[in-house]
């Protein structure tokens, strides 16, 4: 008991203080959670595979995880940057890839049986990616020289460096229940979310031409919201070899990043989207089991992320403040209506396949695809949060040490997407003397998760 005790508080601790960090791979949700589930393209709402981690995906599924603790930490290797052509009116060509590419990731899961029909767990995990970090002398991308991914402060030219660091943390408590025999299980979790973001280098856009709340868009260190939400869970036991599961968690209303409320619509709403996955798991031979997963990011419901960027901040060519035909200050950075990010909503389909290769050994291949919710309208405004990567190829083990313990890893790697669009914003500021030319943003991703489980 004081060895369950001890490994609790220490994994807590470890979690509290680090979860949250980079982790963009469908839009800037995880493509999965816990080390197994990871291994297998990240999908598995069907499959409770043993793991507490469970709660992350559907809360049901840890009627079936027993009693037992649960670590993880991963490895988080995005590299992204963006590149422009031209030169012209102060307008350098542009190459440069983000300075950050390093990201340690804890997660924290355990579930316990309080009878045949009730368990209760807990897990902690984190989400976020929307993290560059470009250094002073990276090219400018609005013109009036080089410096930071927007260029310097036009007030005086001075070198900027630029970038954003969101982190998302999550904790959720759950309790689940078993009906029919233990054939269907229902579950439920209250979910804690703490959030917290730091932007610096738009110092260009920090002006009544652009928001609506100058002084509140940049350098103004990290500011933290919080929120509740729920996540509601079911997995059914079809036959023998058949089970099939959903869940759905809910949009979550944040409080605002108040430091930041000239920057993100709504005054610095930055609500976390709703989420819907559908699958089954399908044993197909004794020691074979197949997983089809199918989710949906809703990132539509949230206008800081869904609105449109350049559309909004130059409507009809002219910027959104400067009072011409056709603008709108509340379409500036801000307002009630305020540009965002123009993410479209993600859908995600996950396959994966574990072999249970001898009794001791589970081996684990994956799929992950989910569409780009960047388009090529809104390229300019993401070179700060390129999550806009599509396929992921995932590969996992589990070894059993004893009858108590067992050790895991995942390896995810997803190739690098490119999309590319028209930079119009040196020319609105120019008066249309300066081109518009073409920005590209790219990324691609390397994953390594170990993860430790003890059973009681």
């Amino acid at each position: 008991m004081v060895f369950k005790r001890s490994l609790l508080a220490a994994s807590v601790a470890a979690t509290l203080i680090a979860s949250g960090a980079a982790h963009a791979t469908n839009g800037y949700f995880s493509h999965g959670y816990g080390v197994k589930s990871m291994g297998m393209g990240g999908g598995g709402v069907a499959l409770p595979n043993d793991s507490a981690m469970i709660i992350a995906t559907n809360p049901a599924g840890i009627t079936e995880t027993g009693t037992q603790i649960n670590f993880d930490i991963s490895w988080f290797h995005p590299v992204r940057g963006y590149s422009q052509t031209g030169a012209a009116f102060g307008l350098g060509a542009a190459d440069t890839d983000s300075g950050s590419t390093n990201f340690y990731i804890p997660e924290l899961s355990a579930s316990y049986v309080i009878n045949d029909t009730n368990s209760v767990g807990i897990a902690i995990y984190g989400n976020g990616g929307m993290n560059t970090d470009f250094s002073s002398t990276a090219p400018s991308l609005i013109g009036g020289g080089n410096g930071g991914t927007y260029g310097p402060n036009m007030a005086n030219g001075s070198p900027i460096e630029a970038g954003v660091n969101l982190k998302q943390m999550f904790i959720a408590p759950t309790y689940a229940h078993k009906f029919m025999d233990g054939k269907l299980s229902v579950g439920a979790s209250i979910l804690f979310a703490r959030q917290t973001i730091a932007v610096k280098g738009l110092q260009n856009f920090d002006n009544p031409m652009f928001t609506t709340q100058p002084g509140s868009v940049t350098n103004n260190g990290s500011s933290m919201s919080t929120g509740w939400g729920g996540k509601v869970g079911v997995l059914y036991h079809a036959t023998d070899a058949i089970t099939l599961a959903g869940s759905y968690q809910t949009k979550m209303a944040m409080s605002k990043f108040n430091a930041y409320s000239g920057l993100f619509a709504e005054g610095g709403k930055f609500d976390i989207p709703s989420t819907w996955t559908v699958g089954g798991a399908f044993k197909v031979a004794p020691a074979w089991t197949l997983t089809a997963d199918f989710q949906r990011i809703n990132y539509s419901g949230v206008k800081a992320i869904s609105n449109p960027s350049t559309a909004y901040l130059l409507p009809g060519g002219f910027p959104c403040g400067s009072g011409a035909p056709g603008t709108s200050s509340t379409q500036c950075l801000g307002g009630s209506d305020g540009a965002g990010f123009g993410w479209k909503d993600v859908n995600v389909v996950k396959l994966g396949a574990q072999w249970q290769m001898s009794p001791a050994l589970q081996l684990r291949v994956g799929f992950n695809h989910g569409t780009n919710p960047v388009g090529p309208e809104d390229v300019v405004f993401n070179t700060i949060a390129p999550g806009i990567v599509k396929n992921h190829y995932t590969a996992g083990f589990t070894y059993a040490l004893d009858k108590n313990q067992e050790i895991s890893g995942a390896f995810m790697y997803a190739p690098t997407v490119s999309v590319t669009g028209p930079n119009a914003i040196p020319s609105a500021l120019s008066g249309g003397m300066a081109p518009v030319v073409d920005t590209t943003i790219h990324m691609k991703q390397y994953e390594a998760t170990i993860g430790y489980a003890y059973k009681f």
